[in-house]
């Protein structure tokens, strides 16, 4: 910030309204950002700025506007259509902002979704919200999977549903097993293995880590292969020899 605007951003409650009311009509645009950032900005002066379409011409403004919880909703939902993807993504997941700003933000980036270049899929899929990984969870490209298995906000269940799902594609199945944080959840080795599109290399090498009953079960299974009925047995075998 230059020292103008360093001064207007740390303007008190009544010298920034006065500021404000005197200097709307001709403010630039960092100026308009500092009066933003101001501590004591409310809802009518941010209204006031939303309501200036020269001053809403500003990329910065329109994101510094919806970014700002102070911000009237209406105003605040209105300026989302005018966002780049990437800023969308941001604010979706930015818990300062209004969940209703933010619930509008994922209904706007569902209908945009089908328009990405693979690449913006990508990067979006490590840092998106619930609303898209539910839409990337069975994207046709593996890398999308791979870039969504980094996104904190992934849940156990959600992984689960590929990895039992037959949906589900081989190679997502073999990315999820090598990952170095889900492969080794209880959960999602019994699933792989009982997926029958799971390759049974990597079904067979999830048998080592479950459960004596879910070992009984999985043999049981008229589903199971007979590859993986041999394994278990083989498996069973050097257990009770190992006891012995």
């Amino acid at each position: 910030m230059s020292s103008s605007t360093t001064r207007i951003a740390e303007l008190r409650r009544d010298e920034l309204a006065s500021f404000v009311a005197e200097n709307l009509h001709h403010l630039l645009e960092d100026e308009t950002l500092a009066i933003i950032a101001n501590r004591y900005v409310t809802p009518a002066i941010l209204q006031a700025i939303a309501q200036n379409q020269r001053l809403t011409g500003f990329y910065s403004v329109r994101l510094g506007l919806v970014e700002h919880r102070q911000t009237p909703q209406a105003h605040a939902v209105k300026l989302i259509h005018y966002l780049y993807w990437a800023d969308l993504v941001h604010v979706s997941v930015d818990v300062k902002v209004p969940a209703t700003v933010r619930r509008a933000v994922d209904t706007l980036l569902l209908a945009r979704v089908e328009k990405l270049t693979l690449g913006e899929k990508i990067a979006s899929a490590k840092r998106c919200s619930a609303a898209l990984i539910k839409v990337f969870l069975f994207d046709p490209d593996p890398r999308v999977f791979s870039a969504l298995l980094l996104n904190q906000r992934v849940h156990e269940e959600e992984l689960l549903l590929v990895a039992s799902s037959d949906r589900a594609s081989v190679e997502q199945l073999r990315l999820l097993a090598a990952d170095a944080k889900w492969s080794y959840r209880y959960p999602i080795r019994k699933a792989l293995v009982l997926n029958p599109i799971t390759p049974r290399s990597i079904a067979a090498s999830q048998l080592r880590f479950l459960s004596v009953r879910d070992l009984r079960e999985i043999h049981s299974n008229p589903q199971t292969s007979t590859y993986l009925r041999r394994c278990i047995e083989r498996l069973q075998e050097r257990t009770a020899g190992a006891a012995r």
